[in-house]
């Protein structure tokens, strides 16, 4: 069965129109309630689509049913989002929407991790000061350098997982630029895991390092 076929079968009996799938499928909005599962758990009440993590509400504007679906079901089925004051979008910016909401569900999670992240190495040292640090980085959306360096070594020497990825390296300042032309190419290596693909090209122009 094909993904129209399964779409067909999930929402036809909850639509207004009930026979054609393109009719029904324009009685359904997306008005902006996410949600993170934090695991890949769930399937896709649409398409049937195993592995869904996150789950976006879509709603029928007739009869209130609701289905829990993926993002790319949103856009493969052409189904409108509303803005904040209910009106209903264009294809373009319903496609937007989505994208914009997903990428925030996204940077939410990497937050959540890289603050129990945080927390889980204070439980193992116990001078480690983490209210500083998380409320430099709810400050700045990113920490110094100087500071990834400390952290990666903190939670390796104390073995607790982390992702490098989680971590935003602070770019803007001199200060900054300058503490990464002076760190030592074994530092460097070590923090290379969180730096954006721009950064890497700037830390290889600027400090000769070799990856």
């Amino acid at each position: 069965m094909n993904w129209a076929s399964r779409a067909a079968e999930n929402i036809l009996p909850l639509s207004r129109e009930k026979m054609n799938l393109a009719s029904a499928l324009a009685e359904w909005l997306y008005t902006g309630d996410t949600y993170d599962l934090e695991k890949p758990i769930e399937t896709c009440e649409l398409c049937g689509h195993p592995d869904l993590r996150y789950q976006f509400r879509i709603e029928n504007r007739h009869n209130g049913n609701e289905l829990l679906v993926g993002s790319e079901c949103i856009n493969r089925f052409t189904i409108r989002a509303t803005d904040s004051f209910g009106r209903v979008l264009d294809e373009n910016a319903s496609r937007k929407k989505v994208s914009q909401d997903r990428r925030l569900l996204i940077e939410d999670a990497r937050k959540k991790r890289l603050i129990n992240t945080l927390l889980s190495l204070a439980k193992e040292e116990s001078d480690f000061d983490v209210t500083t640090f998380i409320s430099y980085e709810q400050d700045r959306g990113a920490f110094t350098p100087n500071q990834i360096g400390l952290l990666f070594w903190k939670l390796q020497e104390h073995g607790v997982e982390y992702r490098p990825s989680d971590f935003k390296v602070a770019m803007r300042r001199n200060r900054e630029k300058d503490q990464l032309t002076d760190m030592p190419e074994w530092k460097l290596r070590k923090i290379w895991g969180a730096f954006s693909s721009s950064q890497r090209k700037w830390v290889i122009e600027n400090t000769g390092f070799k990856p």
